[in-house]
This record gives structure tokens, C-alpha cells and sequence, in this order.
């Protein structure tokens, strides 16, 4: 199977994000750490699979977020990011 029949937008990994972070997440902005592209989590592309999800830059590539669930906990890598802004929920304009 061709990898990118799997790529889904960053919106499929909204689930595991809230339970995270406990927010919503899909609207908060990255910056890649390689091409500096911003972009809203939502819009990053998806890999969702059993063993975890990995969240791309669309512009690079560049693996951004990996998540993996096993045994009870989350383990998170973060270091294709070099910023994360968390938006408070009652600043953002609806």
C-alpha cells in the first residue's frame, strides 16, 4: 500500500490530542523546526495507525509530533517543533 493513501489531515489526531493535553489542539499553531513553516495542528498531515500517529509538516515533511500509546501511558516526541503555541480557550475568537 502507497504511504500517502494513509495520510489523513492533522484533525485525525484530535482525539488522542485532547487526551493529552486536555484541550482542543487541532487549532493551536506549530512551527517546524526545519522549514519554519506555521501551521495550525489541524493542518498538518496524519499518519494514524495501531502502533501510534506521526503528524508531518505538509510543507516539508519533517516528522513534527510522534505519539505512541502502550502499556497505559503516551510517549510523546515534540522535536520536529520549535513552537508549540497553546491557546488559552477563552481568548480565541469563535
Amino acid at each position: 500500500m502507497d504511504p500517502r493513501e494513509l495520510r489523513l489531515d492533522g484533525n485525525a489526531a484530535a482525539g488522542v490530542l485532547t487526551e493529552i493535553f486536555g484541550m482542543e489542539m487541532t487549532v493551536n499553531r506549530t512551527v517546524c523546526v526545519n522549514c519554519g513553516a506555521e501551521n495550525p495542528v489541524g493542518g498538518l498531515m496524519a499518519y494514524v495507525h495501531g502502533m501510534g500517529s506521526i503528524l508531518r509538516c505538509p510543507h516539508c515533511d519533517t516528522a513534527l509530533i510522534r505519539i505512541v500509546h502502550a502499556r497505559g501511558r503516551y510517549l510523546l516526541d515534540l522535536r520536529g517543533i520549535r513552537t508549540l503555541e497553546l491557546t488559552d480557550a477563552l481568548q480565541r475568537t469563535p
